[in-house]
C-alpha cells in the first residue's frame, strides 16, 4: 500500500524530465505543477499554451517586383523561417507534455484537441467549472473564511490546518489576502 501510494505521489509530482500527472481531485495542483514544468522547458513553450499556436507569416515570393507563380496561378510562398520553425516546435512540445500528464482514464476527453491551448481550456473547464461555478467556489470559500472560529477542544496545529486549507481554497479562488489580513 505504501509503495503504491509513493508510487501514485511520485507520477502526480512529475519530475525534472517527467511531466506531472493529473489527478481528477489535484487540477489546481497539477496546473500549478504543469505550467512551472513548461516554464522551465522554455518561455515560448508555455507562451503556446497561453496563447495559442504559431502560425507563421508566409509571403509571396517576388521576383523583379512580380510575384513569382506556381501551376494554377498560386503565388509561390516563402518557406518558413528557422525562428518560425523554433517557435512551431515549441507548440508540438507543449502538446505533448499536457497530453503525457493527463492519465489514461481522462485521455479521451483531450484526443480531439488540435492544440496545447485547447488541452489547456478543456481541461480547466471540467475541472474548475464555468464562471459561475468558480463564484460559487469563491463565495463558499469566502463564507467559510468570515465565519472561521476553532472549534471547541480543537488544539491549535488543528485549528490552523483547517484556516490554511480554507485561505488556499481562497487563493484556488483568485482571491488572496494579505500576509496582514489573514493574520487579522
Amino acid at each position: 500500500m505504501t509503495q503504491s501510494l509513493s508510487l501514485n505521489l511520485s507520477n502526480s509530482v512529475g519530475g525534472s524530465n517527467r511531466a506531472p500527472i493529473l489527478v481528477a481531485n489535484e487540477y489546481h495542483h497539477w496546473s500549478q505543477r504543469m505550467e512551472k514544468y513548461l516554464r522551465r522547458l522554455g518561455r515560448d513553450v508555455w507562451r503556446s499554451v497561453e496563447e495559442g499556436p504559431y502560425v507563421p507569416v508566409l509571403t509571396p515570393v517576388q521576383t523583379d517586383g512580380t510575384v513569382t507563380r506556381l501551376g494554377g496561378g498560386q503565388p509561390a510562398m516563402i518557406r518558413p523561417s528557422k525562428d518560425d520553425l523554433d517557435k512551431m516546435e515549441n507548440d508540438v512540445v507543449a502538446f505533448y507534455e499536457i497530453s503525457c500528464g493527463v492519465a489514461p482514464n481522462n485521455f479521451d476527453i483531450i484526443i480531439n484537441c488540435k492544440s496545447a491551448k485547447e488541452i489547456w481550456d478543456v481541461l480547466k473547464n471540467l475541472y474548475e467549472g464555468s464562471e459561475q461555478a468558480q463564484d460559487k467556489k469563491l463565495t463558499t470559500a469566502l463564507n467559510d473564511f468570515n465565519k472561521f472560529k476553532s472549534h471547541t477542544g480543537e488544539s491549535l496545529e488543528d485549528s490552523f490546518k483547517r484556516f490554511n486549507l480554507i485561505v488556499t481554497k481562497l487563493a484556488n479562488a483568485v482571491t488572496v489576502y494579505s500576509n496582514h489580513e489573514t493574520n487579522l
